[in-house]
């Protein structure tokens, strides 16, 4: 067999999750990983040791092959007070001196329960997806809401997976991104985002995937403001990519043409200012008179006007009545005074 198996709360594998890959509680105190050699002695292990968890069980999938002499298959060493039954299924249980290293960690599953007992899985999904159904779990529960308690959820997490390799956090935000649950989008988005290696690592297909269904606009400003925008700023996507979202008939990938230039000229995101790239995609979209197309070209004018205002300018100029009615209005008090619009700044101050 090409796999052995460990079985872990939930919780207890995200909280063991780090730059090597995973290490138990346990860990200090054992010296070692436990884990079982196949289905007979897993369940047998699942029974006596989480027959009573209160959190998700999940069945780890670890290959083999990755933890060379680490892996060492010894008399069993049960914990002090637990159940032994699981000892009359193996005389050797394979334990593993070190962390089982990310690239010995296939995948998993979570176990079904059966009265007592459980179930052996249909299936082990890819370490990333599994990653990703038991956030998406999380955030269907209501454990974060609202933008500060996903960010504070997101932090956490990116310090578990710093270590990880990148190509496994794309797979768990792009897992993520397809799963229901308020918030979804924005810890995949920033889970990529804030991963040492993974942003420079996407492509444009990875980052179509990464974009899931965009069906409003706050689908379209997260993932173009962390994702697309960040990507096509470093060059990982270029102009023609950006001009094929313009051409699109969906309104929300024409959005997102326009929001993916605001991280060009935001400091906040990255931007130091790039006009020539900016101007290229509004000019695609100056006739769009849909509302959400329209505000977003305010949007991409208006930033680009806090670092080259002159630009800005000529192009206001230059394209005159084609722009909408709206965009000349923003983008002029923007050029004027700086803001979007002023009277609502004075009204907002007295």
């Amino acid at each position: 067999m090409s796999a052995i198996y460990h079985l872990v709360t939930e919780p207890e594998l995200w909280a063991g999750l780090g730059a090597g890959g995973y290490r138990p509680a346990r860990f200090a105190e054992d010296g070692f990983v436990h884990c079982c050699a196949d289905r007979e002695s897993s369940l047998a292990v699942a029974r006596d040791y989480f027959a009573d968890a209160a959190a998700p069980v999940l069945l780890l999938e670890v290959a083999r092959a990755p933890l060379g002499r680490a892996l060492v298959f010894e008399t069993p060493a049960p914990s002090s007070g637990a159940a032994t039954a699981h000892l009359a299924t193996a005389a050797l249980f394979p334990h593993v001196y070190g962390p089982l290293g990310w690239r010995a960690l296939r995948g998993g599953a979570r176990l079904a329960r059966n009265g007592t007992g459980f179930v052996w899985p249909e299936r082990f999904a890819p370490l990333g997806a599994l990653l990703a159904d038991a956030l998406a779990a999380r955030l269907r529960a209501g454990e974060a809401r609202g933008v500060p308690s996903l960010r504070a959820l997101r932090r956490g997490l990116s310090r578990a997976l710093r270590g990880a390799p990148a190509r496994l956090v794309i797979e768990l935000a792009t897992a993520l991104v397809g799963n229901p649950g308020r918030g979804a989008r924005l810890v995949a988005s920033e889970l990529v985002r804030h991963h040492p290696g993974a942003l420079v690592a996407l492509r444009a297909r990875d980052v179509r995937r990464l974009a899931g269904t965009l069906a409003s606009w706050d689908d379209v400003d997260i993932f173009a403001c962390a994702i697309s925008g960040q990507v096509y700023r470093e060059g990982g996507i270029g102009d023609a990519e950006l001009a094929r979202w313009a051409r699109s008939s969906d309104r929300w990938w024409r959005r997102a043409a326009l929001v993916s230039t605001v991280p060009l000229n935001v400091k906040a995101q990255g931007g130091v200012g790039d006009a020539r790239r900016t101007l290229r995609t509004c000019k695609l979209l100056v006739a769009d008179r849909d509302d959400m197309v329209v505000k977003a070209l305010s949007w991409a004018l208006r930033a680009l006007a806090v670092r080259d205002a002159a630009a800005v300018r000529r192009f206001v100029a230059a394209q005159g009545e084609r722009l909408a009615p709206r965009v000349r209005r923003e983008v002029g008090h923007k050029l004027r005074t700086g803001l979007k619009n002023p009277r609502r700044a004075k009204r907002a101050a007295r």
